[in-house]
């Protein structure tokens, strides 16, 4: 990053700096950059997606659907219409 895009940046962020903290910090994004553009290079097409990094063990649970008879007793709390919970006004 040159020193003139540098400024800019700074200026755009309304940051003020001493210039040892300008010069550390323009190399922080210097190395930041570098290591992006190397990311960049990378040849990706070998590489099988992986959808799960990390090896799942056991099952999930298996949901099973129960009716539940009692909906008047879960809503006694709650204004509803139609069968729907009516929520507050924003």
């Amino acid at each position: 990053m040159e020193d003139k895009e540098f400024d800019r940046l700074l200026k755009i962020s309304r940051i003020k700096l001493s210039e040892e903290e300008k010069q550390r910090i323009q190399n922080d994004i210097e190395g930041i950059l570098r290591y992006f553009d190397s990311v960049d290079k990378f040849n990706e097409a070998k590489i099988k997606p992986a959808f799960h990094p990390i090896r799942i063990e056991g099952h999930p649970r298996g949901d099973k659907i129960e009716k539940f008879e009692d909906k008047d007793s879960l809503l006694s709390n709650t204004k509803t219409y139609r069968g729907f919970i009516i929520g507050p006004r924003i």
